[in-house]
């Protein structure tokens, strides 16, 4: 793990915490309602706000929001994908 990340939560790796945001994000899909293809692109951007809910607002999710923004984007844009098809 990275060590300047402040607090890690327990994460051993940042694979663990992309894998914990992409989990998240598609805990919150909706099949019938969400386009899976700009899903991402809209939580990514909602989960870097101001706005963003907990525990997503700590340091070490958005740390890795930041630094790792298009990984994270393709681990949610996967999950969506291996979900529906």
């Amino acid at each position: 793990m990275a060590d300047n990340l402040k607090d890690n939560r327990g994460f051993e790796s940042i694979a663990d915490i992309v894998n914990d945001i992409a989990d998240r994000a598609l805990g919150g899909f909706d099949d019938f309602e969400d386009d899976e293809y700009h899903y991402p692109r809209m939580i990514l951007d909602y989960y870097k706000s101001d706005d963003c809910p907990e525990p997503l607002n700590e340091e070490v999710y958005q740390q890795v929001l930041r630094e790792y923004d298009e990984r994270v984007y393709r681990a949610i844009w996967l999950k969506i994908h291996s979900r529906i098809y």
